[in-house]
């Protein structure tokens, strides 16, 4: 077996989808005999949605969560049945994708409110149906010993007690924050560790709950996400299906067994009436974190996903930084199989990767930092015109303070690769562009995803790119290029060219050449070939 991965959650399902669409053979290990009934994540990104849409799932995945004309706002109440004090408008679904929309010019996927329970079920479904992974729900990885050539693994069905086996080119590791794969190699975290806040920080509580009725006391219309600020607890709601499924975070007290509580009087005191509620489940989860593996890999050993990076879910950052990590693995892997990596190109994950978690952690603990600091004034509460006063001021804060937390564009589309060795950037005249966390500014120079376009045939330009690397032929140029195709072709890297003569892309590009590799991020552009192909070519594999 080429490949072994250990974890089926998004993660982990999402590798062994992007090697599947690459036609190469794997097995996941997953102790788990489904996949998760409690909801977690529920904002797939832009860019998540475009690695959804290579694998041709993205239709799928518009099909569960939020319906395409629920109200998609972030509201600030004192309790859902009484006062709104802040919004942050988000715009729904189906302006998301209404033609000339914001989103649609940043790419051709947008942001999807889904939870990352129903999205799981879909990756499940879409690997059993995949002759060339061997699917192991309900089976443990035992243990595993790696030499210069491979990984030797034993693995455990977890209902018989039968063992195998497996000898695999790598391991990846994707089993979560309590990897037995990142344990087992001794690699720890760095980070912090979420100290004891009013929320957002520390110990929580994780509730999933269906509550019909609660449409019916609510003062507002009905949003994606309630956010409630009173004297008696902080907590959020977000809607799951738009029909009565929800779920809540709300701040663990201390001493409080996580186990054995109640959850619903966390929930009244959001809501401001004891409605029926029947809890689905209920668990604990620590708020606040911002952690990184030292290491992403080791030999032939690999980690990714959770294994490598905790955040705390402010934002949405974590499961979508995983995806990006699957993303950047799988074609790297592939090219491994099919005998054109260089020796360098799957050693380049973490210098590729780690320096994005360590960005994206430090922006969703800032933004976790902006919102345990709001201090819920006593007085929000009262029925006279200081207390209404006070809810005005605190509204506006509060909107001003967390209004990034839904958008940040710059970390959804902007992660850049600028020091990577697989990127050449000696033929550009200038430094790479800042990379912004909450500002995506598209932009070809090499290290970032390449820019989007819509084309006259109504594709995206994402759409022709090609499973290996594309080169772009831009303008209506006339560069002879056979050069770089046969440097190419002699090590065995695939190349596919794209022309678009329309001189708007040409000037998105502000070049007559680019070269994107597999998973859409630019390479190299210039408006003619350098002298040295054959160096380019080895650059661009990992030689």
């Amino acid at each position: 077996m080429p490949i072994v991965i250990v974890g089926g959650g998004p993660v982990g399902m999402n590798l062994a989808l992007d090697l599947a669409w690459r036609d190469v053979p794997c097995m996941l290990v997953n102790m788990a005999d489904t996949t998760p009934n409690h909801p977690q994540g529920n904002s797939h990104n832009a860019r998540t949605m475009e690695h959804y849409r290579r694998l041709g799932i993205a239709d799928r995945m518009r099909g569960v969560g939020l319906p395409m004309d629920h109200c998609g706002d972030a509201i600030f109440i004192t309790r859902i049945n009484t006062h709104e004090i802040g919004r942050i408008k988000i715009p729904t679904l189906r302006e998301r994708l209404t033609p000339g929309s914001y989103d649609l010019a940043m790419g051709p996927e947008p942001l999807q409110r889904a939870s990352q329970m129903f999205v799981e079920r879909i990756l499940k479904d879409e690997l059993d149906q995949k002759d060339c992974v061997d699917l192991r729900f309900g089976w443990r990885l035992n243990g595993f010993e790696q030499n210069a050539d491979g990984v030797t693994t034993e693995i455990e069905n977890l209902e018989t007690g039968e063992t195998e086996t497996v000898e695999c080119g790598y391991l990846v590791g994707s089993d979560g924050a309590r990897s037995s794969v990142r344990k087992a190699l001794g690699i720890e975290y760095d980070g912090k560790s979420g100290e004891e806040r009013d929320f957002m920080m520390g110990q929580m509580l994780s509730v999933y709950f269906e509550a019909p009725g609660l449409y019916d006391v609510m003062q507002t219309d009905a949003p994606w996400q309630f956010h409630s600020l009173n004297p008696d607890g902080r907590a959020s709601i977000v809607a799951l299906d738009g029909k009565g499924k929800f779920l809540t975070w709300a701040k663990l007290e201390p001493g409080q067994d996580a186990e054995t509580l109640d959850p619903r009087p966390y929930i009244w005191r959001v809501i401001g009436a004891e409605i029926p509620i029947d809890v689905l489940s209920s668990k604990p989860w620590q708020a606040g974190l911002s952690l990184v593996a030292n290491e992403f890999q080791r030999g032939r050993v690999i980690l990714a996903g959770d294994a490598v990076h905790l955040f705390t879910p402010t934002g949405g950052f974590g499961m979508n930084t995983g995806v990006g990590d699957a993303e950047n693995l799988g074609w790297k892997l592939a090219a491994w199989h099919n005998g054109w990596a260089g020796e360098n190109l799957v050693a380049s994950y973490e210098g590729e990767r780690r320096p994005v978690a360590i960005r994206n952690l430090a922006q969703s603990y800032a933004l976790a930092q902006d919102k345990s600091s709001l201090t819920v004034p006593a007085n929000i509460e009262d029925e006279t015109p200081e207390g209404e006063a006070v809810r005005a001021a605190f509204g506006k804060r509060t909107e001003e303070a967390l209004a990034e937390e839904y958008f940040c564009m710059g970390i959804q589309l902007g992660a850049r690769y600028d020091a990577s060795p697989l990127v050449r950037i000696k033929d550009e005249t200038t430094p790479p562009p800042a990379s912004d966390p909450f500002v995506y500014v598209a932009t070809a120079y090499p290290g970032g995803r390449a820019p989007h376009a819509w084309l006259a045939d109504g594709s995206a330009l994402f759409d022709n790119f090609g499973p290996g690397f594309t080169l772009l032929r831009l303008g209506g140029g006339d560069v002879d290029c056979q050069g770089l195709l046969d440097a190419a072709l002699e090590k065995g890297v695939p190349v596919t060219v794209f022309e678009e003569a329309d001189p708007a892309v040409r000037d998105l590009y502000q070049a007559d050449l680019a070269i994107i590799r597999p998973d859409q991020y630019v390479a190299w552009r210039g408006d003619a070939l350098p002298d040295d192909v054959g160096a380019l070519v080895e650059t661009i594999r990992g030689a």
